[in-house]
């Protein structure tokens, strides 16, 4: 069997491409990372303040809708995950920021009662987002808020 000696400058020059090598496909990988985690315009987080509020629709069992703003505004859904509302007698609502500031960006940071004559029941938010336009058309007159 023939051994070879590799010189110290050889050694060196093979160590720089093995290290480009194992370094390409990472270097490559984070350049497409901010593709593939970045958001589509139709996913991106909205948020709307709670004093923004300027009205509110129950339209089921476990949505509603609020407009925030004035005029037609935005109107953001919230779905909730226990089927707490009742559209004809969850009105009114009882909404508390959870955090310490009343924007509203998603289900923590919002707790919703139902206002009762023995008290509140706690409603389970699953799920906070604007509607868009094409959405806000879309809805029939008796549901917007």
């Amino acid at each position: 069997m023939h051994s070879q000696t590799w010189s110290p400058l050889a050694l060196l020059a093979l160590g720089a491409v093995l290290a480009s090598c194992a370094a390409a496909p990472a270097a490559r990988q984070d350049a497409a990372a901010p593709q593939t985690l970045a958001q589509s315009p139709a996913q991106e987080r909205a948020c709307f303040r709670l004093s923004s509020i300027r009205g509110q629709k129950v339209i089921s069992r476990d949505t509603v809708l609020f407009r925030t703003g004035v005029g037609q505004g935005e109107i953001f859904r919230m779905d909730m995950a226990n089927a707490c509302l009742d559209t004809m007698n969850s009105d009114p609502l009882v909404l508390t920021p959870s955090g310490g500031t009343d924007q509203i960006c998603g289900r923590l940071d919002l707790s919703v009662r139902v206002a009762t004559p023995i008290g509140a029941t706690p409603c389970m938010i699953q799920d906070v987002r604007r509607l868009t336009p094409a959405e806000v058309a879309a809805l029939a007159p008796d549901q917007r808020p």
